[in-house]
């Protein structure tokens, strides 16, 4: 090359030597007249360094944050509300780097009430729900949160023969005891309506729990109670991928967040290798499959943790390379496969002793026979002039000011008969616990007297 040709590149070589040096700067550019907040990140990252770190001003305003939240009753306080309360405080210590909630919530606030038992053993920190669980027979649902969960386990109730009175009589009952015989748990929510459709839960007695990926404390929470203290198993479902066997070896293990009272029999479902081969054998052809997720660990790291989940030798070679998702079943294959092993574990019908099944009967057959004699009764009697009170509006809102937790119709009810009231809050706090509401307290304690 002559001279005059290196002259003329020298400056197509500066342009891309000026390119390189600046393409990381013009991405970030770019990123920020997207996403305005990516100007924090530039100034902490490419222009300043941090001299305090994030931890350290979260271990100095956690606990006046958290009093801010939940005030002087303690109320209970959303672990994003606590995140709004310090965001400010610890960005503006550490030179505005942006702090995400992610982080927030599932490291600097967890850490903090680990390390500060004696400060935070009262606070009453609320995650969010993510997932649900639903009981079978009385569908019962509630969010797979943390003060869904711990509502449902304060309120759980032994099967109790209700004898008939204005109502035919039932069995009343929450939790496992007289009610479910195992937890079916998923790693992924959005499968339920097919669950429903083949009423999988009632016909086998299954208390349902889904969740968004790993399982978070609320649910192992739940499971540690109902399984552990009840001798059930749980039986779980979960996509063949790293993340899949992952949850469903370490669902009933002890975390950095939780620590288990009980040992608890865990099943799994599959999906494995050995489904997915079954399955395309049956079909003639091969499921769909993806990629293996990608990872910054390397092979050597990922084939020792695979096998700790328990995958075999051929299914840690698979999962290095692809990975195959529960979706890609169609519904019939996904409910065959789960139908097939859990009746090949042996699950059986939850039946109770001897004694409550002799008293639940009596209360059956009391209530056939007020029935039929209230039939005849009704029957026999003409329908009586009943003489409405002029002033009946005004009753009732003069009882609803006082009892605000009430509607209009029990007002009606109180206004017959005034000594109604605790009868009619009775009445509410069961329909509450039938329809699965377990998101708040009791109700009516703001009821005056």
């Amino acid at each position: 090359m002559s001279n005059g040709d290196r002259a003329r590149d020298i400056p197509a070589v500066m342009t891309e030597m000026l390119e390189r040096a600046t393409r990381k700067w013009t991405r970030q550019r770019k990123l920020e007249e997207r996403h305005p907040a990516a100007i924090r990140y530039r100034a902490s990252r490419l222009t300043t360094i941090p001299r305090t770190t994030q931890k350290e001003v979260a271990e100095e305003v956690m606990q006046e944050c958290y009093k801010h939240v939940s005030g002087p009753r303690n109320l209970p306080a959303q672990a994003r509300q606590i995140y709004y309360a310090a965001r400010g405080k610890i960005m503006e210590q550490t030179d505005d780097r942006e702090l995400s909630y992610g982080y927030f919530s599932q490291t600097l606030l967890p850490d903090y009430q680990d390390e500060h038992p004696d400060i935070c053993r009262h606070w009453n920190v609320i995650y969010d729900a993510r997932g649900h669980c639903e009981e079978p027979h009385t569908n019962r649902r509630f969010g797979c949160g943390t003060l869904e969960v711990d509502n449902y386990l304060a309120k759980l109730q032994e099967p109790e023969a209700v004898e008939a009175s204005f109502r035919d009589a039932e069995v009343e009952t929450i939790g496992p005891a007289g009610g479910y015989a195992a937890v079916f748990y998923v790693e992924k929510e959005g499968f339920a309506p097919l669950w429903k459709a083949v009423d999988l839960a009632n016909r086998f007695d299954l208390f349902s729990v889904s969740n968004k990926g790993l399982s978070v404390t609320a649910a192992r929470k739940l499971i540690d109670i109902i399984c552990g203290e009840n001798g059930i198993p749980v039986f779980t479902l979960h996509d063949f991928d790293f993340d899949g066997l992952k949850n469903a070896a370490t669902l009933c293990r002890d975390g950095r967040r939780y620590t288990f009272r009980n040992e608890i029999k865990v099943v799994n479902l599959g999906l494995r290798l050995a489904d997915i081969v079954e399955i395309e054998r049956e079909q003639g052809h091969e499921l769909e499959r993806e990629p293996a997720a990608p990872s910054k660990m390397s092979e050597e790291v990922r084939r020792e943790l695979l096998t700790g989940y328990g995958a075999t030798p051929e299914e840690v070679e698979f999962l290095l390379e692809e990975r195959v998702e529960l979706n890609a079943l169609t519904s019939e294959q996904l409910v065959a496969l789960v139908e097939r092993k859990l009746t090949a574990y042996g699950l059986k019908k939850v039946v109770p002793d001897e004694d409550l099944l002799a008293e639940t009967y009596r209360a059956f057959h009391r209530s056939d026979e007020l029935r039929q004699e209230f039939e005849d009764l009704t029957a026999t009697m003409e329908e009586s002039t009943v003489k409405v009170p002029k002033n009946l509006k005004q009753k009732v809102r003069a009882i609803l000011a006082n009892c605000p937790g009430l509607r209009w119709d029990d007002a009606i009810r109180i206004v017959l008969d005034p000594s109604a009231l605790d009868h009619v809050r009775e009445e509410k706090v069961k329909a509450k616990r039938k329809s699965g509401d377990f998101s708040d307290g009791d109700d009516d304690e703001e009821d005056k007297t």
